[in-house]
């Protein structure tokens, strides 16, 4: 009788070090999605930073280089014909740092969704782990 009392004990001290051990692995997937989204938090800072200065440098970029490009087209072109040429290269720049940001920016949004699938996941073996050792 005594030796089942014991074994009584046993599992239920194993069963509180496997809920301890579960909720110790929760804690831990919490704390990394914490930390991967103030990663997250600082790229798209940095995107947004980007797409500030693309816009600054565009402007600077078709006021000042812009001028001096019709300036030299117009000495062997039609001066209409050389604004557009400058007006179009000038614009591009700019356009291509804005879709480049937008690409890192999609980047960042694609990450957490694995790192939540994942989680979802291990729940879910752990779920299935439990009621196997309720059978």
């Amino acid at each position: 009788m005594e030796k089942s009392q014991n074994d009584g004990k046993n599992l239920i001290s194993l069963a509180g070090e496997i809920i301890a051990e579960i909720i110790d692995l929760l804690y831990q997937h919490f704390t990394l999605l914490k930390k991967e989204f103030s990663e997250n938090a600082s790229k798209i800072v940095k995107s947004v930073i980007l797409l500030l200065a693309a816009a600054i440098m565009g402007y600077a970029g078709l006021l000042f280089l812009g001028i001096l490009a019709i300036y030299a087209l117009s000495l062997v072109a039609p001066f209409w014909l050389a604004l557009i040429i400058v007006t179009a290269i000038y614009l591009g720049i700019p356009l291509l740092m804005f879709f480049y940001a937008i690409n890192l920016l999609g980047k960042v949004l694609k990450e957490p969704k694995k790192f939540i699938t994942e989680l979802k996941k291990t729940g879910e073996e752990t779920e299935k782990w439990i009621k196997n050792l309720k059978k």
